[in-house]
């Protein structure tokens, strides 16, 4: 079963490379032409850069992201003191509790 895995590995590793090296020879982007290059990245600028562009006007503003970053912040370290601060009271009733068991386990034989 490890071989075969493996195996199923390396193809679909190999299968992306030659998938890329494909479709990059078919887009002539190997091409020394130039004219062949400004039309590719003609095509980039119609057909893929707009989508990019969509999702860049999705993306929050820095001031929202540093708002945000920064309560996330702030609750995370209070959250961090507030276990902190109870710890103490935890282990407490975790050891009285064992205490409580452990008596009650010599008092019954």
């Amino acid at each position: 079963m490890g071989f075969l895995w493996s195996l199923t590995k390396v193809g679909i590793k190999i299968g992306l490379v030659v998938g890329a090296v494909k479709l990059s020879i078919d887009n002539d982007v190997w091409s020394l032409k130039t004219e062949n290059g400004s039309n590719g990245y003609e095509k980039l600028k119609k057909y893929i850069l707009p989508g990019t562009i969509v999702y860049k006007e999705k993306l929050p503003s820095p001031e929202e992201v540093k708002i945000n970053a920064g309560s996330r912040w702030n609750s995370s370290v209070n959250s961090v003191f507030e276990y902190l601060n109870s710890a103490p009271a935890r282990i407490n009733s975790g050891i009285n509790s064992l205490y409580r068991s452990a008596s009650d386990a010599v008092s019954t034989k």
